[in-house]
């Protein structure tokens, strides 16, 4: 984690990768990146996948942090961006005009311009509190302040269905919840301005491994009884999402739990337009899925990412460039990731 932690990224800011050892052929091009936080599981891929694009192709990349998956998908769509972390949550929403996208009618026909190029595991949904805060359960949230994540999010959603399948809690009556980005949420926790921050994180996440440095923390499970509750039934229905478990040690000493905490994991990936080049996805994707050990390297979750796993819970066309990459691997391609441009 030595590189990663010395590259510092705020909301707003752009940390343009470039330079190292260019290939003749590399483009003059800056490729626009998207991720969710700084300290996102996503932003620690896109670090490392950008640092291996620019020493093996050449390519040069911008990383924008702080945007939601739901504005990502859209910007990627009118071609705003090269670069996106995909959901398969948010490829459901979008693809169908639900949720998020209701009030968005060009949503679905937008939608059929996003291509996949390989899927990993978000991580597991952590509910971080404070160990001296006295909250030792999720029924006593009430009346606290939350930060579930940014607004019209779709990891937001989930966790809004897991805290109502957990306690029947709404927003407004029952508890406060704060409606800011990724990175003012974290913020805020850290300033005690917030007494509950729930994201998707790696296993183990550096933002989390900060946080017990800083104190003692407790993780919340999800009861076993919210297991059979209807908004986690309506969770669950949605590709890409599993019950998981934290260790109730992972975060080391101050970490104030007693038994392994119960959750959600979701799936998310690497995905980009149709009009991107067939040679320059075919190359990023093999770049990528053949140089695990770097990554590993990095972030030891990252061992998960090879060509085997990356269609995973996958459920958008793959990009006709990766999916030439998959073809030649002789990795099995479902029928639904075959790009439109390949049935042609």
């Amino acid at each position: 984690m030595k590189k990663l932690k010395a590259i510092a990224l705020s909301g707003a800011m752009l940390a343009t990768i470039a330079g190292g050892s260019a290939v003749a052929s590399a483009s003059d091009q800056v490729y626009r990146w998207q991720t969710m936080s700084q300290s996102s599981t996503d932003m620690v891929f896109a670090i490392a996948a950008t640092e291996l694009l620019r020493d093996k192709l050449g390519h040069k990349a911008q990383i924008t942090t702080g945007r939601p998956l739901v504005r990502q998908a859209v910007d990627a769509a009118k071609e705003n961006l090269e670069f996106l972390t995909t959901a398969s949550s948010v490829n459901h929403f979008m693809r169908n005009g639900i949720n998020m996208y209701a009030k968005m009618p060009e949503a679905p026909e937008l939608f059929k311009n996003l291509r996949m190029i390989l899927n990993y595991p978000l991580g597991a949904y952590h509910l971080v509190v404070w160990a001296d805060s006295g909250i030792t359960e999720m029924k006593d949230l009430k009346g606290k302040r939350i930060f579930l994540g940014p607004p019209g999010g779709a990891a937001t959603v989930t966790a809004v269905q897991m805290l109502d399948a957990a306690t029947g809690f709404k927003a407004g009556a029952d508890f406060t919840q704060l409606n800011v980005d990724w990175n003012s949420g974290m913020q805020a926790f850290q300033d005690r301005q917030a007494d509950a921050h729930m994201s998707p994180k790696a296993l183990p996440d550096p933002a989390i491994v900060q946080l017990a440095t800083l104190g003692k923390i407790r993780l919340l499970s999800l009861p076993e009884a919210a297991l059979d509750a209807d908004s986690i039934k309506k969770a669950m229905q949605i590709p890409g999402r599993v019950v998981t478990e934290i260790p109730k040690d992972l975060y080391g000493a101050n970490q104030m739990n007693e038994e392994n905490i119960r959750t959600l994991q979701t799936m998310v990936g690497l995905g980009t337009h149709k009009g991107m080049s067939e040679e320059v996805i075919y190359n990023v994707t093999k770049t990528i899925l053949e140089n695990n050990a770097a990554l590993k390297a990095e972030a030891q979750w990252m061992g998960v990412i090879k060509a085997e796993n990356a269609l995973a819970e996958m459920n958008a066309p793959l990009h006709v460039g990766a999916y030439r990459y998959y073809k030649e691997r002789g990795v099995a391609i479902r029928d639904e990731l075959v790009p439109p441009e390949a049935k042609m």
